[in-house]
């Protein structure tokens, strides 16, 4: 049985272009979607490889979450659900069109069959309808910001990638990561506003040591920069 890749794409091609708002039970967190953003070939190819160990379990959807979610021990619970879900009915429903059609069939049968189902749940979404989902979209909900967007000058972030683009200089400008408080300057103000959220571990706004966390580690990136200006 050859269970062909187009498969998985058409997996991964739901997920990254959906528009349809998603409900307050949305499964997939920030970290699932930093997760499908940065390692998408991973996830693609952890799919593929369960699909060729689930399709003939009895009890296929568990086999799959199971699978998922030792294969992609970062991907949390809930996300791992709307996954093994979306492999349960692309198996159900694509098998044939996946395993020995074109990728463009295989991509059809998804989008006609499964695509509803995993948007509400994984809460994936383009809000501001510019093509991009809120996967890899830094703010979904201005248009002109998006993933590989021209700069605008404006001191705006519009391709995502963490530098400030500035056209009329024809150069890309580092914003100051220390600067809390847009004041241009390091001081007292900022150290307080990174004492606010001391101890977050999760979707922090002054993770300025980028480790995904406010500790120690970025009380003393602040303090050394302390006094600098911007």
């Amino acid at each position: 049985m050859n269970f062909s890749s187009s498969g998985v794409i058409g997996l991964m091609l739901v997920a990254l272009f959906l528009t349809k708002p998603a409900d307050s039970h949305a499964q997939c967190g920030t970290s699932d979607f930093e997760l499908l953003c940065n390692e998408g070939d991973m996830v693609n190819d952890a799919v593929f490889d369960c699909g060729f160990s689930c399709f003939l379990s009895s009890e296929i959807t568990a086999c799959f979450a199971q699978c998922i979610a030792e294969s992609i021990p970062q991907m949390s619970e809930g996300c791992v659900t709307c996954f093994a879900e979306q492999s349960t009915c692309v198996s159900n429903n694509c098998f044939f069109a996946c395993a020995f059609g074109s990728e463009a069939d295989c991509e059809a049968c998804v989008a006609q069959n499964c695509q509803s189902n995993f948007e509400v749940c994984a809460g994936v979404v383009d809000l501001d309808q510019d093509g991009e989902t809120n996967i890899c979209d830094c703010n979904d909900g201005d248009a002109s910001v998006y993933p590989g967007a021209p700069g605008t000058g404006e001191g705006v972030d519009n391709n995502c990638d963490g530098i400030i683009s500035n056209e009329e200089e024809e150069e890309d400008v580092v914003a100051c990561p220390l600067d809390l408080d847009g004041d241009l300057a390091v001081t007292v103000s900022d150290v307080l506003t990174l004492l606010s959220e001391f101890g977050c571990a999760q979707d922090c706004n002054n993770d300025v040591s980028g480790d995904g966390q406010v500790s120690v580690a970025d009380v003393l990136a602040l303090l050394g920069g302390y006094g600098m200006t911007c």
